[in-house]
């Protein structure tokens, strides 16, 4: 079976870290006897590759110096500081359905996979007719929020084209809520799971409390300096911040006012081994994610999967698809969204309880496995692959 995948960006280099999981899709795919192609976008004059054995077909769509529309910001950020990215849409979108077009008519493939289906979904119809594949569309959630409230007007021409698909997926249920509105089909939730697979299966508690995850607005690292602020002279754990971004500068500002300097760590970006390490070691994981501006929400949390899957108990709040992922009081704590003291107390009742991070960190990894094994992932969507390519071959 031969599946295009189709993706704002994909790894430009060995140990680029755009989209992770999907790597590890695409390489699980692989190994399971599914070729799969993916078709994205290029970066200043990026052209076709091969990487990890899998061929990557790059359109090109404006002069070589101005194509940074994607890959290392999103659309909406880059819309933000000027206005020359309107038309880079534009052109965006006409060279990508042209490459699709003749890429399609020049080979075979039996699924057309769009992930992020605004605006990508234009790519997957052309291709589709084109190409006579089946269509399938995995929604992440973020794409729906933007349409609805940015772009209005849309939504019904964008219901129409989307339900052209043959197959619609999500990574959460509350994506899929959010996707029932718009979507008339059924709705398969399918989630991703951690790329990361070096574990020693030894793991010891250095009195660490970590975040892990770009530091931007809807992270809320914001509120969990200040929950740390409140318990600091209560627990003995220091606050260790893994990630970058442009948040960076005004945390470490709230850091100094706060006079936690020797109690919390910016790490910056660290290696995959780095990261290894400090899921090793942690006592425990905070993801205090909050809806931002743009009414953007964690649409899963792929690093609380990875925090869990070394049997270290987690805390995030009630919100997105985090809800999937963690049991309240089972696997960790739920707390509301951007309330520092609720995060607060949380945190003061899981680092000074040895045994409560035992019996939760147990019930983390046991979760995982039954939930988020990448092999019960890939199996489910290649059963949904083969099913519609058997139905495509009797029409």
């Amino acid at each position: 079976m031969k599946v295009l995948f189709v993706t704002t960006a994909y790894k430009r280099f060995d140990g680029d870290v755009i989209t992770p999981w999907l790597v590890e899709l695409i390489l699980r795919l692989k190994k399971k006897g599914v070729e799969v192609v993916v078709f994205t976008s290029s970066y200043k004059g990026l052209r076709n590759q091969i990487i990890d054995g899998v061929r990557i077909e790059r359109f090109r769509y404006f002069l070589k110096k101005f194509e940074d529309l994607t890959h290392e910001e999103t659309v909406v950020d880059r819309l933000k500081r000027s206005p020359i990215y309107l038309l880079l849409i534009i052109t965006y979108l006409i060279a990508g359905t042209l490459k699709m077009i003749k890429l399609v008519k020049r080979e075979h493939f039996d699924i057309i996979h769009i992930h992020w289906p605004f605006p990508h979904i234009v790519f997957g119809l052309f291709g589709r007719y084109a190409g006579r594949a089946r269509l399938f569309s995995t929604f992440y959630g973020v794409e729906i929020r933007w349409i609805k409230k940015k772009f209005p007007f849309l939504v019904p021409l964008f219901s129409l084209a989307i339900n052209k698909s043959d197959v619609i997926t999500a990574i959460s249920s509350h994506t899929a809520g959010e996707l029932s509105t718009v979507a008339k089909t059924k709705i398969e939730i399918i989630p991703f799971s951690t790329p990361i697979t070096e574990r020693s299966g030894k793991t010891t508690d250095a009195k660490q409390i970590i975040f892990v995850g770009r530091l931007v607005e809807r992270k809320g690292v914001k509120y969990l300096i200040e929950a740390f602020a409140r318990i600091k002279d209560e627990v003995k754990h220091n606050l260790v911040i893994i990630g970058e971004g442009p948040e960076r500068k005004a945390l470490e500002e709230q850091v100094k006012v706060l006079h936690l300097e020797k109690r919390v760590t910016f790490t910056g970006r660290i290696s995959d081994r780095e990261l290894h390490r400090s899921y090793e070691k942690c006592s425990f994981l905070v993801l205090p994610a909050v809806y931002d501006k743009k009414g953007d929400i964690e649409g899963l949390g792929v690093v609380l999967i990875e925090a869990m899957s070394y049997r270290k108990p987690v805390i995030a709040s009630r919100a997105g698809g985090i809800t999937d992922i963690v049991e309240d009081g089972k696997n960790g704590f739920l707390v509301p969204p951007g309330d520092a003291a609720k995060l607060a107390g949380a945190m003061k009742t899981l680092a000074n309880d040895d045994k409560l991070r035992s019996e939760m960190g147990g019930n983390a990894k046991k979760s995982i496995d039954e939930k988020f094994n990448w092999d019960r992932i890939v199996d489910r969507l290649i059963e949904l692959y083969e099913k519609n390519h058997i139905r495509r071959r009797y029409e």
